[in-house]
């Protein structure tokens, strides 16, 4: 089954807590990375006095039943130092499972699709990235289309981050 993991960091350096979390996933077993969507920078939602995310996603292949996967997932958070504080707060790593084909989930420990994923330019942004035709079987929108769905404003608060420029040939002085 294919399904889409969402990723964000806003404490420590952000974008080496994805790479590695990147790699802890596909070293997970039955669980294989099939694409990386590239980093975003994006404004904190919901508590505000915090700061800016680095907001990625991952294409993944598993046989693993999904809240298997979500436990797995909780502990690498862990694995990553993170703590829930409060709602919306400041973390270190921040793993959601969005999407997963053809599936819906709604119980007491996992809602899949995402509830609120339709509604999150940093969500949808690198999910588009992976594959904007990827549907949400709740709504049967694409996710190009339920991005397509949200203000301009917010869609224009999620900012690539280019690699760092890499020197062919450093000047010795």
């Amino acid at each position: 089954m294919q399904v889409v993991i969402a990723l964000g960091s806003n404490l420590g350096e952000s974008l080496t807590t994805l790479e590695q979390a990147t790699a802890a996933i596909n070293n997970l077993p039955h669980v294989t990375v099939l694409k990386t969507a590239p980093c975003y920078r994006t404004k904190p939602w919901g508590y505000l006095d915090q700061p800016d995310f680095v907001n990625s996603a991952l294409l993944v292949e598993t046989s693993l039943e999904l809240h298997e996967l979500y436990r797995q997932l909780a502990q690498i958070e862990l694995d990553f130092g993170r703590q829930r504080l409060f709602k919306n707060g400041p973390r270190t790593l921040d793993l959601d499972l969005i999407w997963a084909e053809d599936t819906k989930i709604n119980d007491a420990q996992l809602t899949i699709p995402h509830p609120r994923a339709q509604e999150r330019a940093f969500v949808l942004v690198p999910m588009c990235a992976l594959d904007p035709k990827l549907t949400f079987p709740d709504s049967g929108r694409t996710a190009q289309q339920a991005l397509s769905a949200l203000p301009q404003s917010e869609r224009d608060g999620v900012v690539r981050l280019e690699p760092e420029p890499q020197s062919e040939n450093p000047q010795r002085s």
